[in-house]
């Protein structure tokens, strides 16, 4: 009985302690449907400073990742956006996987698709052009907003916003830069 009572004492507290926690929106109604979008930082500093070199003429590709824990009967669109000194379709383009040139929207964004909000990484794809060296940003945020991004106030870092979710990116890991060399 003593064996039976130390093997089932701790199976009892493995299966109690891997309960399925929110730690997105802590049972708050009003998060159910909020998502997060970011450039992925594979090195951990979270701080802005994700780079991407290309040599002209080549292609490269810069990790997107959305963060999400529920799967939705709907598909969530995240926008990004490109900026800097090098001009996109003289210096380089936005593609898709495949190589097809993608155009921005009359915003200025490019569109990721996520279907039915479940997270992963999805590429941005920069093919570098024969026409200069340089650099330029990839943006989770619209280097238009007529606030800048920040901390301290949430309503700066939304993405995109529908009647059914809302997605915001982040004030750490929303910009990688690409030096084209």
């Amino acid at each position: 009985m003593k064996k039976i009572l130390l093997i089932a004492i701790p199976f009892l507290c493995m299966l109690l302690a891997s309960c399925e926690k929110d730690h997105w929106g802590n049972g708050d109604p009003a998060l159910e449907h909020v998502y997060y979008v970011g450039i992925q930082d594979l090195i951990g500093d979270n701080n802005n400073k994700v780079t991407a070199n290309v040599k002209q003429g080549d292609t490269i590709s810069v990790p997107v990742q959305f963060f999400s824990e529920r799967v939705r009967s709907y598909d969530v669109v995240t926008y990004y956006y490109v900026g800097g000194t090098l001009q996109r379709g003289v210096n380089y383009d936005i593609t898709d996987q495949n190589g097809n040139i993608l155009s921005p929207d009359a915003n200025g964004a490019f569109t990721l698709t996520w279907p039915k909000a479940v997270k992963g990484v999805q590429r941005v794809y920069i093919k570098a052009k024969n026409a200069g060296k340089g650099s330029f940003t990839i943006l989770t945020s619209n280097p238009n907003a007529a606030t800048p991004i920040t901390s301290a106030d949430v309503s700066t870092t939304v993405n995109n916003k529908t009647d059914q979710y809302e997605v915001r990116t982040f004030s750490q890991n929303y910009k990688a830069t690409v030096n084209v060399n």
